[in-house]
């Protein structure tokens, strides 16, 4: 159970008006007038907020069946009272320090940068951590805000077509026309081996943002194997930019959306970026539902695209794992908020 919020729900409660439990025994649900809209203005006995416990994660999220708010219960308390919600980050702090000491860290924890980057095709290149900060590839990945912690985890090729050439040859023919620099990041396996690299360019106006390129074998285009613990709940995202913003989060890269390639997905979630409008999206989306897998369903009142996008616009990497925990769905519940989010 989420003791830790359920703690600080019953803290806030005096707070709210009408405020009552509705179950403590299995998930938890808690009932309130919305504080955020009102609730109704005509009738003081509507109560339309909820406290929800996600069956999936240790955390409460908050939803208003009145104004449509989603949110995870650490946004919601940060809202309503600041001193209580610095409190919980205390609180929630300590108990993650105490897990962290008391379980064995699994295996990809326990691998150095050095290790997980450890190819000989990328021994020729500079990790973006290793450039100087007034480097035109530092500053595109300082502007996207692209956490610090994650920098050695990608890669500058000041000559993109020449460098992949010297891996498989004759790859981009020669003598290279055009050549051009680009941000390298590597698809590692679990031991850390390069297997193919996306790179992006630094062009805002370039016809192909992204260039896949994959070593000879039947590998799949997935980027993050090397840190990745199956074993715990993960996300898998569309692009490899966005899966270093969360935590425990691998990118199809391309890929349409399918399981291949991942190991034990009743952990994983699925997240596509947000476009209702986009034909393809809305069919990978449904597929996965049908299949009994689980998807986000970006909620109506999210205004960003992708998770970079949302992070530039001041989202924190929590509060967008928050949205992502409490709009999580699967099977006929996950159609139902499909259907209602793609005719947005």
């Amino acid at each position: 159970m989420s003791f830790v919020d359920i703690k600080f729900a019953g803290l806030l409660s005096a707070s709210l008006e009408k405020y009552e439990v509705k179950s403590s025994s299995g998930a938890y649900r808690a009932n309130f007038r919305c504080p955020l809209c009102g609730d109704s203005a005509k009738s003081k006995s509507k109560t339309r907020g909820w406290f929800l416990e996600s069956k999936k994660t240790d955390h409460l999220a908050y939803y208003c069946h009145n104004c449509g708010a989603s949110m995870g219960f650490s946004n919601f308390l940060k809202i309503q009272d600041h001193n209580l919600y610095n409190m919980y980050l205390t609180e929630k702090y300590e108990k993650s320090l105490t897990r962290k000491t008391a379980k064995e860290e699994p295996k990809f924890e326990n691998k150095t940068p050095e290790i997980a980057a450890k190819s000989e095709y990328l021994k020729t290149l500079k990790k973006i951590s290793q450039l100087p900060h007034d480097h035109p590839a530092k500053q595109y990945v300082v502007r996207r805000k692209i956490p610090s912690n994650t920098h050695f985890r990608i890669y500058y090729a000041p000559k993109f077509k020449k460098w992949v050439n010297t891996f498989i040859p004759g790859k981009f023919e020669t003598p290279i026309k055009m050549e051009e620099p680009r941000l390298i990041l590597p698809f590692l396996d679990k031991e850390g081996k390069m297997f193919g690299v996306a790179a992006r360019s630094f062009d805002p106006k370039s016809n192909l943002r992204y260039i896949s390129i994959m070593l000879p074998g039947d590998y799949n285009k997935i980027f993050g194997m090397d840190r990745v613990n199956f074993g715990e709940p993960y996300k898998v995202v569309e692009g490899a930019i966005d899966s270093l913003f969360l935590e425990n989060t691998v990118a199809m890269a391309g890929a349409d959306g399918n399981s291949k390639g991942l190991e034990q997905t009743e952990n994983a979630t699925y997240i596509f970026d947000n476009e209702p409008r986009n034909i393809e999206i809305v069919k990978r989306i449904s597929r996965l539902l049908n299949e009994g897998k689980s998807v986000c369903i970006w909620p109506n009142s999210i205004p960003f695209g992708d998770i970079n996008e949302g992070i530039d616009m001041g989202y924190s990497a929590d509060q967008i794992t928050d949205v992502i925990e409490a709009n999580s769905y699967r099977g006929l519940e996950g159609n139902l908020a499909l259907t209602i989010w793609k005719r947005c």
